[in-house]
C-alpha cells in the first residue's frame, strides 16, 4: 500500500488505541461504571481477545440491566462472534459444540430482548449461520427464512438468502 493510503489508516487505528488507553485508565479509576465496562469488552472482543474482555462484559450487563447505556446488543453480538470464531478453530468437536453454543445464547439475548436495536437483524444472520456452522441446519434455515422475507435491509436480505442457498444445499447433501 503506497504511504498515502497507509498513513490515514495508521492515523485512524493509533487513534482509537489512544481512546482505548484512556477508556483503560478511566476504568482503573472508576472500575462500576458500566458503560466504560462495556466500552472496554467491546474492543477486547474486536481484538479477539475474550478472556481480557467476558469479565468485563459480565459486569457491564449486571450494571446496566436495562440497558441505559445503549451498549449491551453490542455486547452480546460480539460476544456471540467471539465464541462463533473459536467454534470455527476449535480443534476438537467437544470444544466446537460448546463455543457455538455460547455465541447462539448471545445472537439469541440480541434477537429476543433487543428487537428495536439496530443489531438485532445482523444478530439474526450470524445467529443462521451459526446454526448452519454447528450443522443445525433446520435452525438456520428456519432463521435464515424469516430474516430474508422479513428484512427491508437489502444487504442483509441478499446474504440471508445466499447463505440460506448454501444451507439448504448443505442439508440435502446429509
Amino acid at each position: 500500500m503506497p504511504p498515502e493510503q497507509f498513513s490515514p489508516i495508521m492515523q485512524a487505528s493509533l487513534e482509537k488505541e489512544k481512546v482505548f488507553m484512556a477508556q483503560l485508565a478511566e476504568l482503573e479509576k472508576m472500575p462500576e461504571d458500566a458503560k466504560l465496562n462495556a466500552q472496554v469488552a467491546i474492543t477486547y472482543f474486536e481484538r479477539m481477545q475474550l478472556e481480557k474482555g467476558h469479565p468485563l462484559s459480565e459486569k457491564a450487563i449486571e450494571l446496566d440491566p436495562k440497558n441505559s447505556t445503549g451498549l449491551i446488543p453490542n455486547l452480546h453480538n460480539q460476544l456471540g462472534l467471539a465464541y462463533a470464531t473459536m467454534g470455527e478453530t476449535a480443534q476438537d468437536a467437544e470444544e466446537r459444540a460448546t463455543h457455538y453454543e455460547k455465541a447462539i445464547l448471545h445472537f439469541k439475548t440480541v434477537v429476543d430482548e433487543y428487537p428495536n436495536s439496530d443489531l438485532n437483524q445482523p444478530a439474526q444472520y450470524y445467529l443462521g449461520v451459526t446454526y448452519a456452522l454447528s450443522q443445525d441446519y433446520d435452525s438456520a434455515i428456519s432463521v435464515l427464512d424469516k430474516l430474508a422475507n422479513h428484512t427491508s435491509d437489502d444487504i442483509i436480505k441478499r446474504n440471508a438468502e445466499a447463505m440460506l442457498t448454501r444451507v439448504k444445499q448443505l442439508a440435502g447433501a446429509e
